[in-house]
């Protein structure tokens, strides 16, 4: 009876102990937060989006892999001021910065800030002036090798909910606008 479950545990052992860690390493296989990806809005408030929208992101994790902080770019977003009254005109975006969590071995948790920008003019010592805050949390759903599905919950603030100048919405502001969006995520490629 020893024997057998002796074998058992080796079995387990060599399955665990090198086919995971092979996955892992592999890249391809593993749930890992590293990367570039592009981002493709597949729904808004539940149904199709009013227009296409994409952004595109560079996470680096840390050796864990479970955590991971990033940047990117709103490749193609929505007109807010033509969705989502009560805002200056905005004429480009910043930069997304997400702070990205792994919560379990195959979802993350992310926390992601950008703003909207209106440009000064030539005669101006400042070149843009922020009219938007825009605030998204959500979940990340890995569904396969380099793919992920996510649910965003945008919240858009004005600049003067920013009252300690801190580059975030004060405690307790309510959002001008609150929307649910998801995305069908893609890793970019590695080439062979």
């Amino acid at each position: 009876m020893k024997t057998y479950i002796v074998r058992v545990l080796v079995v387990v052992l060599l399955a665990f102990g090198f086919v995971v860690p092979a996955v892992a390493d592999g890249g391809d296989g593993a749930y890992k937060l590293g990367g570039a990806w592009v981002a493709k809005v597949d729904s808004v408030f539940g149904g199709p989006p009013p227009a296409e929208g994409q952004w595109s992101y560079v996470v680096t994790a840390d050796p864990s892999g479970r955590r991971a902080a990033g940047h990117g770019s709103i490749d193609a977003g929505f007109n807010v001021g033509l969705l989502f009254p009560g805002f200056e005109p905005i004429d480009t975006s910043s930069p997304i910065l997400v702070n990205v969590v792994m919560t379990d071995r195959d979802t993350a948790s992310f926390y992601a800030v950008w703003y909207g920008l209106k440009n000064l003019g030539p005669f101006d010592p400042v070149t843009n002036e922020i009219v938007m805050i825009g605030v998204v949390t959500g979940e990340l759903k890995f569904v396969g090798p380099g793919k992920i599905h996510g649910s965003h919950n945008f919240e858009l603030y004005r600049p003067d909910q920013d009252s300690d100048k801190d580059g975030f919405p004060d405690e307790g502001e309510t959002p001008v606008h609150v929307f649910p969006a998801t995305t069908v995520d893609t890793r970019l490629p590695m080439p062979e």
